[in-house]
Parts: C-alpha cells; sequence; structure tokens
C-alpha cells in the first residue's frame, strides 16, 4: 500500500514528535471504535455528492460497494489503521485510492470540502 507522506491536515510545516504523541494520545484506539461510523458516513457522503452532481452513478456504484467491502472487514475485525495513518477516516481514504485510485480519493476529498464549504 501507498502512504501519503504528510497527514492531511498538515502544510509545510512539520510536527515535534513530542507535541503530535501529546496531541493524538489515544486517538487511534477510540478511531478503532468509530470506524464502522466513518465507512457508514462516507456512504452517507457519496450519496450526497452524487445528489448534486459531483459524482456519476457508475461511480456511486463503485465506491458504495467498496465502502460496503470495508465496513464488513471493519465488522469482522479485519481492519486496522497503519502506522504513520493519522485517523480512522484516513486509513479508509487510503484504502479507498489503493483499490480505486482516482476515484477513491476524489470521493473522501470532495466529500470533505463540500462540508467545508457549508460551515463558511
Amino acid at each position: 500500500m501507498t502512504h501519503p507522506k504528510n497527514k492531511l491536515w498538515q502544510k509545510d510545516t512539520g510536527v515535534h514528535e513530542e507535541i503530535d504523541r501529546f496531541t493524538v494520545g489515544m486517538d487511534r484506539e477510540l478511531d478503532m471504535l468509530l470506524a464502522k461510523y466513518d465507512a457508514l458516513g462516507s456512504l452517507a457522503h457519496i450519496k450526497m455528492l452524487a445528489s448534486i452532481g459531483l459524482l456519476e452513478h457508475s461511480e456511486l456504484e463503485t465506491l458504495s460497494k467498496e465502502l460496503t467491502h470495508i465496513h464488513m472487514e471493519i465488522e469482522r475485525g479485519n481492519f486496522r489503521i497503519e502506522d504513520g495513518i493519522e485517523d480512522v477516516h484516513s486509513q479508509v481514504e487510503l484504502m479507498l485510492t489503493n483499490r480505486l485510485g482516482d476515484m477513491g480519493k476524489k470521493s473522501i476529498r470532495d466529500a470533505r470540502a463540500t462540508i467545508r464549504s457549508c460551515w463558511i
């Protein structure tokens, strides 16, 4: 699997390792408790993206099948957040991107961007 070089929120500045450990704490363990809900939330996001024309119907079908597969992996206990991956959402994005290429990355990034624009 390919791994992102930086955290999704990280710009051109580094984070001191001790600060990162302190602020992250048990995030990975807690994220594992939220993993199935993240997959379900991502399913809702892609349906929204399709409803406003940012995803084609064929893309929605492909992404839905893969997110359902990821959700099943989580339910079966076959999911983990890999070392170097910041959180559950980043892990789901990485899995989608590795399995579906740009379509996987696009779906998660577009959902995040659409949500952010609603808050502004």
